[in-house]
């Protein structure tokens, strides 16, 4: 079990101390992560890996999440639409990592995914519009997933450009990281226009 709890906090960007059975636990380590069987141990600050999921972006964010006051757990998703697309999550302020996809439904399932198992106060997706035709497939499948979401499509012009973020990743997750950060149009307002418009 050890070799398997620590594979997977390596998988994340997560900081983390190994400690043997029966060493003093730190008072100032903020949570303990083993296994169920051995949570009774470390009294109420640890988490069993068993309940976390297996996907190490997700499984950052539950971590984190127990870290975190509830007012400062705000999810921010930043999408770079294309034949490859990027997605960068930030919770609390924290770039948790980013993956990439090559079809809208898997980007939207590993969106509404995050959303789901990982708790929330705030939820904004902000999305490239620099592909249109994809960037609105996207946001209207988000929207249908995930109607509480503020959705904004976003000028991603000269977001491919630039260093490594602080998660790395490849090329359209950089960018989807810079657009997480722009603002943009809300999704229910370019509704608004183009019945206007019509």
């Amino acid at each position: 079990m050890y070799y398997s709890v620590v594979s997977r906090l390596k998988r994340t960007h997560l900081r983390f101390m190994s400690i043997s059975p029966g060493q003093p636990v730190n008072p100032l380590l903020d949570l303990v992560l083993t296994s169920k069987s051995e949570a009774h141990v470390f009294g109420g600050d640890a988490v069993a890996i068993e309940d976390l999921d297996n996907d190490p972006l997700v499984m950052e964010g539950q971590l984190l999440s127990r870290l975190l006051d509830e007012s400062r757990r705000e999810l921010l998703i930043g999408i770079d639409p294309g034949s490859r697309i990027g997605l960068a999550v930030f919770y609390g302020g924290r770039e948790l990592g980013g993956t990439t996809s090559n079809s809208v439904d898997g980007t939207v399932g590993a969106v509404a995914k995050l959303v789901e198992e990982v708790p929330h106060s705030s939820l904004c997706v902000k999305i490239g519009a620099g592909e249109p035709r994809s960037s609105q497939l996207l946001a209207r499948a988000l929207r249908d997933r995930l109607p509480s979401a503020s959705i904004e499509i976003v000028d991603e012009s000269g977001t491919s450009q630039g260093r490594r973020g602080a998660a790395g990743g490849n090329r359209d997750q950089r960018a989807a990281a810079r657009i997480a950060f722009r603002k943009g149009n809300r999704l229910a307002t370019l509704a608004r226009s183009k019945k206007t418009v019509e």
